[in-house]
């Protein structure tokens, strides 16, 4: 209960700060033609993304190297800043066996990993032109508060009710439907319409889940009070293996969830805003694609408890995942990268897959 009234204060109060930090943006740059990323011709920018509309011949874009860029920036301090965090509150904890030593480190360091890509992402895509600093955090907030009130009370009865496997074949509806609870919140009122500001917000609602949710599994573990994947009885709660399976997951697990509502959010936002109604089904098949990926995930964590080959196959296939999920991500991402970066980011990220023919034109004038 405690808990709830918690999630319920911080959905609240992320929700108000976002919306009275929301205000109508110009779209950057202004709407105008731009050399065409993807052939030596000019394209039409519309001030939130490039059309379908596409003019004679012109001088060739100059596209970005290989890995121009890839690796400078300040988020990469951000991920150091996390790491030592993360190394130096394990240390703490495997001496002292405090647990809210692991719970803080915990949120901390998966903060901090978390920032530093929406930092990398920012810088490519020019994310602070759309979203500042405070409206992603409280975006971020309202879903932390999201997860306390929605996902974690369903998931709890729906185990309670039907066990784990059924758990973890709904946790996909169940956990993307809260994290794009605030994003859809906002675009149905109006707000946050740009698709960049879609991927900002999607990149900040995932984040907001991923810290809930690793601070939690740091408790759980640790009290051995988490769900029970295979039936095993009682999971080791040693400090070692806690520290080691919360490494595991700020790492290699918890980023796919601002993966996958950033992708679902990248797909959704910029085909309505290039379709209008007619993008709903296309939008509407990426939420529901994501949804079924997020529980394909889980659920292979019960389905071969009892043959270990198969389940260590399983384990690769989930890490090889999280890399299929970044260049999924950055496939549709890219599309959004603004004319003025486009020669300054890297290669990876000049926008490719344009329209080929022009969407519906009209006038842009919500955010």
């Amino acid at each position: 209960m405690a808990l709830s009234v918690l999630g319920a204060v911080l959905l609240a109060a992320g929700v108000m700060v976002a919306l009275v930090g929301s205000r109508p943006r110009a779209g950057v740059p202004a709407a105008g033609w731009f050399p065409d990323p993807q052939a030596a011709r000019q394209r039409y920018w519309d001030s939130r993304a490039w059309t379908g509309y596409v003019s004679g011949d012109a001088p060739a874009v100059r596209v970005g190297q290989r890995f121009r860029g890839r690796f400078r920036g300040g988020w990469i301090w951000f991920l150091l800043a996390a790491t030592a965090v993360l190394a130096a509150g394990s240390e703490i904890y495997e001496s002292s066996g405090d647990i809210a030593v692991m719970g803080a480190t915990s949120l901390v360091s998966m903060a901090g990993v978390g920032w530093a890509f929406y930092r990398f992402v920012a810088r490519q895509l020019a994310l602070d032109h759309v979203a500042r600093h405070v409206e992603v955090v409280a975006v971020a907030v309202g879903t932390s508060g999201a997860v306390l009130l929605i996902a974690a009370n369903v998931n709890s009865f729906i185990e309670r009710t039907a066990g784990i496997a059924a758990t973890t074949a709904l946790v996909g509806i169940v956990e993307e439907g809260t994290k794009l609870l605030v994003p859809l919140l906002f675009f149905a009122v109006g707000r946050y319409r740009d698709p960049r500001a879609g991927i900002a917000l999607g990149l900040a609602s995932g984040l907001g889940f991923a810290i809930t949710e690793t601070t939690l599994y740091a408790f759980e573990l640790a009290t051995a009070s988490g769900p029970d994947f295979c039936g095993t009885g009682a999971p080791d709660t040693s400090p070692a293996t806690v520290v080691q399976a919360q490494v595991f997951r700020i790492f290699l697990v918890a980023p796919l969830h601002w993966l996958w509502t950033g992708t679902a959010t990248a797909v959704a936002w910029r085909l309505w805003h290039l379709y209008g109604r007619r993008g709903t089904p296309g939008a509407v098949g990426a939420i529901a694609l994501v949804m079924v990926i997020h529980s394909l995930n889980d659920s292979s964590a019960t389905a071969f408890c009892t043959d270990p080959a198969a389940a260590n196959v399983a384990a690769l296939l989930r890490l090889s995942l999280l890399v299929a999920m970044y260049l999924v991500f950055r496939a549709w991402a890219r599309k959004s990268t603004p004319p003025q970066l486009v020669g300054r980011v890297s290669r990876a990220w000049t926008p490719r897959h344009l329209p080929r023919t022009p969407p519906e034109w009209r006038p842009t004038t919500t955010q």
